[in-house]
């Protein structure tokens, strides 16, 4: 997911599988601007983190924004020295941290509660970065891969969660979008990243039903390829590649 706030800040979350991420990132980016201000990682498994591997090596990034730790994953040694090798400010993402990226353009982090630095994560779905970007009156809520046990303990915490729209948890899995935390949300609309015709069958039907029931309409980008939203703040408009 690439951000640009109204002054020029950019920010990506999560890079995808491959370096695919950088034809993208070239049709939406100057030629001449090899700089990105934050990118943020909601885990380090592979398909999620080896297209931001390959940012790094393109991109000056001035800040990177994961949750700290040891963790049981494939990747993770060499997304650790992408990180090392990039020499670029590390933000630690734990619950309360924000960052102002300006013209009233904040992001915050709802999870993970407590810092894993130096902890080992077993399961990197357990420790998925939520984040809440928020742009005067829209609000635009990014969940990862955090599925329905962290989905609880946000609502638990009482944790404000009201967003116009949502990033589908786990790319539609139904171990994530439950219909507590979808009642929590209220959002108008939600954003399903998926791969067309992926082996795991995601986006889950029961996820869609659930959406329905709460009167979100879906995008999904096997169906509707790139999705872009323009936000002005108040009002905001989705446009689809196809």
């Amino acid at each position: 997911m690439f951000i640009e706030a109204p002054n020029g800040n950019q920010v990506l979350i999560d890079g995808g599988p491959d370096g695919k991420v950088l034809s993208e990132l070239g049709k939406i980016m100057p030629f001449y601007d090899h700089d990105i201000n934050l990118i943020a990682l909601s885990h380090p498994q592979e398909d999620h983190a080896a297209g931001l591997i390959e940012v790094l090596k393109k991109y000056d990034v001035k800040n990177i924004l994961w949750a700290e730790g040891e963790y049981n994953s494939p990747i993770f040694g060499t997304w650790r020295e992408a990180v090392k090798d990039e020499n670029a400010e590390e933000i630690d993402a734990v619950a309360g941290k924000t960052i102002d990226l300006g013209n009233g353009v904040i992001l915050m982090v709802l999870f993970p509660t407590n810092s894993t630095s130096g902890s080992f994560v077993k399961n990197p779905n357990d420790n998925s970065v939520v984040i809440m970007l928020e742009y005067k009156e829209n609000g635009f809520l990014f969940t990862g891969d955090a599925e329905a046990a962290i989905e609880r303990k946000l609502v638990g915490m009482g944790t404000d969660l009201k967003a116009d729209v949502l990033k589908v948890g786990h790319h539609g899995s139904n171990t994530s979008t439950t219909e507590g935390f979808l009642s929590k949300i209220k959002p108008q609309v939600a954003v399903i990243e998926v791969g067309a015709k992926n082996r795991y069958g995601h986006p889950r039907k029961e996820v869609l039903s659930r959406l329905d029931m709460n009167n979100t309409k879906y995008y999904r980008t096997d169906n509707d390829g790139t999705i872009k939203i323009i936000s002005d703040g108040q009002n905001f408009q989705i446009f689809t590649a196809q």
